[in-house]
């Protein structure tokens, strides 16, 4: 079973973001920022609409199509 989370806004689109599995099947929006700069909570409420630290995630190149 894939484990389901809800939409986190920008976080799901931001560099500091990484996903954290429970053994219950959850899935937490960790940010990464929070280890260095305290102002950021580790686990914000969801979903962020604006974050002051957002960094947009490099965008994995579309794979080439076949002719």
């Amino acid at each position: 079973m894939t484990p389901s989370r809800p939409e986190a806004g920008l976080c799901d689109r931001c560099l500091h973001q990484r996903l954290v599995p429970n053994t219950r099947g959850s899935v937490f929006s960790l940010c990464e920022r929070s280890r260095t700069e305290p102002a950021y909570p580790r686990y914000p409420r969801l979903p962020v609409l604006s974050c002051p630290g957002f960094e947009p995630a490099p965008v994995p190149p579309a794979p080439e199509r076949r002719r």
